[in-house]
């Protein structure tokens, strides 16, 4: 080889050395092997020294927990009528719905009867409607198919000793003082509703007009 066809080979061998010394590493990290159809390979995950350093993305993003506390425990239908039958010695409250209006909106919101509720010596009547909301919003789309959309925000109240509907706040069921109230110590029944069977009582089979029973129309069918 003469002289000036060694120093074109080195001169070449220098600048790829040089090529390579810039490219980024790539580092291959081995996890361990994964059988598929019974054959047993391993598996590799590939990334760059790029990537690590926050070009590209590495590793991802971990989901962060909810704060505020455990969450708390969400009522049976079932369980709550139990308990309003349990509490017979006390006050029958008259509770119902409404459709929240906005500034523009001209609808109607009238209020809508949806059943009772009643509280242990009737000391948490709001207490009562607000933990047991979504019961009570649930029956009313029942009983309101036309009158409530699915998606319809709502207001929650109840009946005062001179027929005026008292808004409850819904946060009144989830302030510390309402979270250490048992839900044992409150219960709701709902309006019957035979389309649906929900809240009915029965005797022989049938339905049958007996508010003062509290016997699931589950357990009796």
């Amino acid at each position: 080889m003469s002289s000036s066809h060694a120093i074109i080979v080195l001169s070449v061998c220098c600048l790829i050395s040089n090529v390579i010394s810039f490219a980024p590493q790539l580092l291959t990290h081995h996890v361990p092997s994964v059988a598929i159809n019974g054959i047993i390979s391993p598996t590799t995950h590939s990334q760059t020294a790029l990537s690590m350093a926050g070009f590209g993305g590495g590793a991802s993003a971990k989901k962060q927990k909810k704060k505020g506390g455990a969450k708390v425990a969400k009522l049976k239908a079932k369980s709550q009528w139990d308990r309003y039958g349990d509490l017979k010695g006390c006050q029958k409250i008259t509770v119902g719905v409404r459709m929240t209006k906005g500034d523009d909106d001209d609808s109607s919101n009238e209020w809508m009867e949806v059943g009772r509720v009643r509280s242990a010596d009737d000391e948490y009547t709001e207490v009562a409607i607000a933990k047991q909301r979504a019961l009570i919003a649930e029956h009313s789309k029942r009983l309101y198919i036309l009158q409530i959309p699915a998606n319809a925000v709502l207001d929650w109240g109840y009946l005062d000793v001179e027929g005026e509907w008292v808004v409850v706040d819904k946060s009144k069921g989830d302030d510390d003082t309402a979270l250490d109230i048992d839900a044992k110590k409150f219960g709701f029944e709902g309006i019957s509703d035979k389309a649906s069977g929900a809240y009915c009582h029965y005797a022989g089979g049938k339905i049958a007009d007996q508010p003062d029973t509290f016997h699931s129309c589950i357990d009796e069918r």
